[in-house]
């Protein structure tokens, strides 16, 4: 008598299996792929944004230091593996006098006071991701 049990699986069914082993594992890789770049350029958003209140102190000083000639400003560098460049231009400008000491010592002798609003743009550039920020800033100096 012939036993006609198969045992094991047949070729077509190992191909099938295997087809489905590997799309499921292309499946996974593609999600992993894509958390690790969406991780990637969150760890790049999160590294401007955390350094921007340095780098704006930076400026802010700059800017305030700057004498009451200069109606123009700007500045390059690098930190924090960012390179980032800024500009600020004088918007208005304002002489204000000092009422108490115009009562006491006469309008020539008053104490006058240049203020100027500047309009100061930073750009920042870290791994491709380039932001751009603007905002202002006061200075003053004797008149």
């Amino acid at each position: 008598m012939i036993n006609n049990k198969h045992t094991g699986f047949t070729l077509i069914e190992l191909l099938v299996a295997t087809i489905i082993l590997f799309m499921a594992m292309g499946a996974v890789s593609l999600i992993y792929r894509g958390a690790f770049i969406s991780s990637e350029k969150a760890s790049n958003h999160v590294n401007i944004v955390a350094n921007v209140p340095a780098l704006l102190s930076q400026i802010k000083q700059q800017v305030q230091s700057a004498t009451s000639q200069q109606t123009q400003l700007n500045g390059q560098g690098n930190a924090w593996q960012s390179t980032y460049t800024w500009q600020a231009n004088v918007q208005q400008t304002k002489i204000v006098v000092d009422a108490a000491s115009t009562l006491e010592f006469g309008e020539q002798m008053a104490t006058k006071k240049q203020f100027k609003l500047w309009q100061v743009t930073l750009i920042i550039n870290s791994h491709g991701i380039v932001k751009n920020y603007t905002f202002n800033q006061v200075s003053w100096h004797d008149a």
